[in-house]
């Protein structure tokens, strides 16, 4: 009965990325500049992302595409303090190996924090299928700084200068508590 409520869940959660990236807008956003070999996460870290509405154009600036191989999910957030709150959840990438994924959490438009995924997570590993150390690096773990209400962006960088957004259900961000 378990196993069948964790394979509804991910089914949910992978139609949810499919319906996201066939709505996602069509950019025209300018292409990031040749000569700009950076990182990935530093490329989209330089860009202002107020509103999920302008990830798409932001991540187009940086040379960001929508994943169509990553999967991830926020499973909690709570308060840690005035400042900061904790963010919980798993990011993979169906294809990978051992390698960990970045995990950037964007706040009133500025990058506010990055962490890597760590730690096994034998429920997704097992309904997602995955293998070859990929199961190793699943969860993730963020704390940033965000006022009651604001609303955080919270994206997952796959390893092909691709990009996915995170949601803690069915396309709803978290608001911060």
């Amino acid at each position: 009965m378990q196993r069948n409520a964790i394979i509804g869940f991910l089914t949910a959660v992978a139609i949810g990325n499919l319906v996201l990236l066939l709505s996602q807008p069509k950019t025209t956003s300018a292409r990031p500049d040749p000569a700009d070999h950076r990182p990935t996460a530093e490329r989209i870290a330089s860009q202002k992302v107020p509103t999920r509405s302008e990830l798409p154009d932001a991540a187009a600036a940086a040379g960001l595409t929508l994943s169509r191989r990553t999967l991830g999910r926020v499973e909690g957030m709570s308060r840690t303090d005035a400042h900061d709150v904790t963010m919980t959840g798993w990011f993979v990438d169906r294809y990978g190996d051992a390698t960990p994924l970045t995990v950037m959490v964007f706040v009133a438009g500025s990058m506010a924090a990055t962490t890597r995924t760590e730690g096994e997570r034998p429920d997704v590993a097992s309904i997602v299928g995955l293998g070859f150390g990929a199961e190793k690096n699943v969860r993730f773990n963020i704390s940033f700084p965000c006022r009651a209400g604001e609303q955080p962006i919270i994206i997952g960088l796959g390893p092909k200068e691709e990009y996915v957004p995170l949601f803690l259900a069915y396309s709803v961000s978290p608001k911060c508590p």
